[in-house]
């Protein structure tokens, strides 16, 4: 079941200090002004389930507004802050991190994998990789101000390389 979180919204007619505001603003909330606290802590002062705090956070975790530590058996969460300038980062290039065939090659030869395999290795980068590759490709043809036609011909023969 996919939970939908609606976060701070101002209705028409309502005066500017009344706010909806949802149990993750107040999580939020919570763990601004506590720097960190324990889930069970959290759970106790937001009059909720255990599970449902956990459930909140580890979604927002996943999204990076929370980190999440543990001192023995017991989670703290945290405000993530690197998470913003993460995103950013990612947003400006996010083909950063990719490699080229050569250096691929060269990365798996100072791994001593057996050249027979490489190629296998090559394709199944390039595969859970198509998608940014592809995003990129798109986006610089479009600065080119090239046809819609001519960038999937262009594409097609690019792939056949690869």
């Amino acid at each position: 079941m996919t939970k939908v979180f609606i976060s701070s919204i101002k209705f028409k007619n309502m005066p500017a200090d009344n706010v909806l505001r949802t149990v993750a603003d107040e999580l939020v909330e919570l763990v601004n002004i506590s720097k960190k606290i324990s889930v069970e802590e959290a759970a106790k002062k937001l009059k909720m389930s255990v599970d449902s705090v956990q459930a909140l956070i580890d979604f927002l975790v996943e999204e990076k507004v929370f980190g999440l530590e543990y001192k023995f058996t017991t989670p703290y969460v945290y405000i993530y802050k690197e998470g913003v300038q993460e995103t950013e980062r990612k947003e400006k290039s996010f083909t950063e991190g990719l490699i080229t065939k050569e250096q691929f090659y060269e990365k798996a030869k100072e791994r001593n994998v057996p050249h027979e395999h490489i190629e296998g290795l090559w394709r199944r980068y390039l595969q859970q990789n198509l998608v940014q590759i592809r995003a990129e490709f798109l986006r610089k043809a479009k600065e080119r101000n090239l046809p819609g036609e001519k960038i999937e011909d262009i594409w097609n023969k690019y792939i056949s390389y690869l």
